[in-house]
């Protein structure tokens, strides 16, 4: 699979590799506690109590039924459950086993109405995203599931005996919890492959040398500005009988949170649109800037990626099969010259047959510089874009070539595993995923319109990530100027902080300005003033109505806003922050907000060094999209579509008020303000702010 790797390349007449963005600065790294790690993405979330909890997912391949499981930690926020694992923290623990009756596996197989059975069984099948409903409380989760076990394999193999190898299809699912995560009731499969006709790993389906893996790396964003649940994850190609990838593409599906996750709620993106259904629909290639569309035919092994090149002319890049041509293949540069590389002994030749080191070139259909050399014997190609963005991978038993110029191409790593947030700093979305850049857009709708913004700094892991905004330690949604990171796999969480970007570089993240009411830029002076009307009612202070936004500063650097403010009456000198006499309480759904004194923000130092947050008088102006969410289909109107689709932030001037810690919007209910679950086209959450001073 594609990595990235700047110190890769040395730049040569044929690229500049300078580099077009910020790398960013780590601040702080700490140690998730090893009770807490899975091997998955974990999951943060709160609760429609306020209570805080975290999900790992994890199981072990074994014949007994040693560990297979989804476990519920609950404590305060992130850094008190990090500190306090064993004393302080609770942990349910949910069996997922694929033979212990009600198991969530088991369930999928044998006992769920709607069952998506398996003939060689399902071992993972793990709770990956969590979504609290707040009308019910029903806890609702994306559960990323292998099944089909070796199937390949040998027809005498056990059950056990299969699971054992690892090697597995893969599918999305969902499944909810009414009782805090002790058991899961499965809920049907939501987002499933298009080249398993029959939803099975076997020789009808895949008669060919190559198999399709189905679609994992499942991510969960709630986008409570547009109204939609947002999936990213990936298809793999793999040669038979094991487990080696030759072909991926990320993708992503989304449903309206109104469907709860229910299955044929959901829709994947595929050539600019999000008209295939979730189950068996196509899926394109997300985050492609040449909105390359992929494709697949398992009897054939035919694997391709094609569409139109940066400079206009038509690109087919199709899979050579290197493996079964003496691990030998062809290519073009630039200039027509051809050349010879074996992809076992990292050999190079050129048309005389005299070896060469390696090829350098400029290919404009990619607007990339190329090069192909000779690293450990082995033949690695690097792409690098007009960014100075570089993805770089070895080639083995399959080689893209495009089948009009015998260019080379290789797959971007771009939404690959990402973890999306809502970034407040920027008023963009933000992704951070296995590629260790940083993206950001304004119209997550369209994620082809994902630009680079920075990249990880060293030391910060890739693998496995969930965000979790630093200064609340419980809202997985946002994230700032800074943020954290955390693997549940590798056991690590990373403060990281975005670095001002050189007077060369051109791709960073700005810091955004809301607006009023009438359009202008909100004013952070201290005599500038502002009156608050959410629904239409006035948000007072005894008498009081005239409001000021004081910005929160980063807490690693401090001259910087983070996105995030405090509003402060300034009649009375009260600060705006939800209420109760626990923590939960104060991020409880309907929980009474009223003005107190300032709370403390986010310490690093608290909580044995995995952080302290601030209190409940933080909040963040969300955008209200101009869209419609629903579900679409091929045979949608085109204002329908038009309609669901129209989702970009830009420019977009209407707000909720939504508390950092909890995520809920303030909103007026049986004459008092109180914390109330988000749903999209509220009006009674929606936010008039006009400058009185």
């Amino acid at each position: 699979m594609a990595t990235l790797g700047f110190a890769a390349l040395a730049a040569t007449p044929a690229q500049a590799a300078t580099q077009q963005y910020p790398t960013y600065t780590l601040d702080h790294t700490g140690t998730l506690n090893s009770g807490l790690t899975g091997d998955i993405a974990g999951s943060a979330f709160t609760d429609a109590d306020g209570q805080f909890h975290w999900l790992s997912s994890y199981a072990d391949y074994e014949s007994t039924d040693s560990g297979s499981d989804t476990n519920t930690f609950t404590n305060t926020d992130l850094g008190a459950l990090n500190n306090q694992v064993g004393s302080g923290t609770t942990e349910i623990t949910a069996d997922t086993y694929w033979n212990k009756p009600g198991a969530l596996c088991y369930q999928i197989d044998k006992a769920a109405q709607n069952a998506a059975p398996s003939p060689y069984q399902d071992d993972h099948c793990d709770v990956v995203g969590t979504w609290v409903d707040p009308s019910s409380g029903t806890w609702y989760g994306v559960v990323n599931d292998e099944y089909d076990f070796n199937p390949w394999g040998s027809s005498s193999q056990t059950q056990n005996q299969r699971i054992g190898t690892g090697i597995h299809g893969n599918r999305i699912l969902t499944a909810s919890s009414s009782d805090k995560g002790k058991t899961w009731n499965y809920g049907g499969e939501i987002i499933t492959s298009p080249y398993l006709g029959n939803d099975s790993e076997d020789a009808s389906s895949q008669p060919g040398k190559t198999w399709d893996y189905g679609v994992a790396g499942s991510r969960l964003f709630v986008d409570y500005s547009t109204g939609y649940f947002y999936v990213v994850y990936n298809t793999q190609i793999k040669f038979k009988p094991n487990y080696t990838t030759f072909a991926y593409w990320p993708a992503v599906a989304r449903a309206p949170i109104s469907g709860k996750m229910a299955p044929g709620t959901w829709n994947k993106w595929d050539g600019g649109t999000w008209t295939q259904p979730g189950v068996g629909g196509y899926e394109g290639m997300a985050g492609s800037a040449l909105h390359l569309n992929p494709s697949y035919d398992p009897a054939t092994d035919q694997v391709d990626f094609a569409g139109t090149g940066a400079d206009g002319t038509s690109v087919d890049y199709r899979a050579y099969y290197a493996n079964q041509h003496g691990n030998t293949f062809t290519f073009d540069d630039t200039s027509g010259n051809v050349y010879t590389a074996n992809t076992s002994t990292g050999a190079i030749t050129d048309a005389s047959g005299a070896t060469v080191p390696s090829v350098s070139y400029q290919d404009p259909a990619l607007n990339s510089s190329v090069t192909v050399s000779t690293a450990s014997s082995k033949v690695n190609v690097a792409v690098t874009d007009a960014t100075g963005a570089t993805e770089s991978t070895t080639l083995g038993g399959a080689v893209f070539l495009d089948t009009a110029t015998n260019r080379l191409y290789i797959t971007p790593n771009v939404v690959q595993e990402t973890a999306f947030t809502f970034n407040p700093f920027s008023l963009d979305y933000q992704g951070v995923g296995y590629d260790a850049n940083v993206y950001q857009t304004s119209d997550l709708g369209n994620p082809d319109s994902l630009s680079i913004v920075g990249t990880e700094p060293s030391g910060a892991s890739n693998s496995y990530l969930t965000s979790i905004d630093y200064g609340s330690l419980t809202n997985q949604n946002v994230s700032s100027r800074s943020y954290r990171m955390v693997s549940a796999l590798t056991g690590g969480m990373w403060d990281v902080s975005m670095a001002p970007h050189s007077a060369g570089q051109t791709h960073y993240s700005a810091q955004a300005t809301p607006v009023d009411a009438g359009g202008a830029p909100i004013s952070f002076a201290s005599s500038a003033s502002y009156g608050l009307s959410v629904g239409g009612t006035a948000l007072s202070d005894g008498s009081g109505s005239a409001w000021r936004l004081v910005p929160v500063m980063d807490q690693w650097s401090t001259g910087y806003r983070t996105g995030f403010y405090k509003l402060v009456n300034v009649g009375t000198g009260g600060y705006l922050q939800s209420t109760g006499s626990t923590v939960e309480q104060t991020r409880a759904i309907g929980s009474a907000v009223a003005t107190g004194a300032q709370q403390a923000n986010f310490d690093p130092s608290g909580n044995g060094g995995s952080g302290s947050p601030g209190g409940a008088d933080q909040w963040y102006l969300q955008p209200i999209g101009n869209d419609a969410p629903q579900t679409l289909s091929p045979s949608s109107s085109a204002a329908d579509i038009a309609a669901a689709t129209n989702t970009s932030l830009a420019g977009v001037g209407q707000y909720k008020l939504v508390n950092r810690n909890s995520g809920l919007a303030l909103e007026y209910v049986n004459g008092g303000w109180q914390l109330a679950g988000q749903a999209f086209g509220d009006s009674g959450q929606a936010v008039a702010i006009t400058k009185t001073s």
